[in-house]
């Protein structure tokens, strides 16, 4: 065991760093294939209850080859209670929300199905995170 103590050190951001979180694309790395990893960070108002696939988001303009991760947050109408968005949110006993999210490939779209029984989730912004390598 060694008596060696570190410190983490705040510096300015340069925009650079692979932790940054912004509505503009970012590069954050490099996929298995070579490809660069993007990060982008787009927003929606969530529907009532969708018993279909709705759109979320036209992302065509992204020119995505490859969806590696899609994950988020949204937080109720009332401001009291958040939600992690995951690709797949099912409902179990308990909870009042189902959300699951997909990219159609051939029309560019991000995609949902959405359930919230108490409707606190209806009309509330969502923030949607995509990761992906391009065409």
């Amino acid at each position: 065991m060694t008596d060696k103590k570190y410190c983490i050190q705040f510096a300015e951001c340069d925009g650079n760093s692979k932790e940054v979180y912004s509505f503009d694309e970012i590069e954050i790395g490099t996929w298995v294939d070579g490809k660069p990893i993007y990060r982008k960070v787009i927003t929606g108002t969530l529907a009532n209850n969708s018993g279909f696939s709705l759109v979320f988001a036209d992302v065509s303009d992204l020119k995505i080859d490859r969806l590696i991760d899609l994950y988020g947050s949204v937080t109720d109408k009332g401001n009291t209670n958040q939600l992690a968005l995951q690709t797949s949110y099912n409902r179990t006993d308990g909870l009042s929300i189902a959300v699951n999210m997909n990219y159609h490939i051939l029309s560019g779209n991000l995609k949902y199905h959405f359930v919230s029984l108490d409707g606190v989730y209806s009309g509330a912004t969502a923030y949607v995170v995509l990761e992906y390598t391009k065409k």
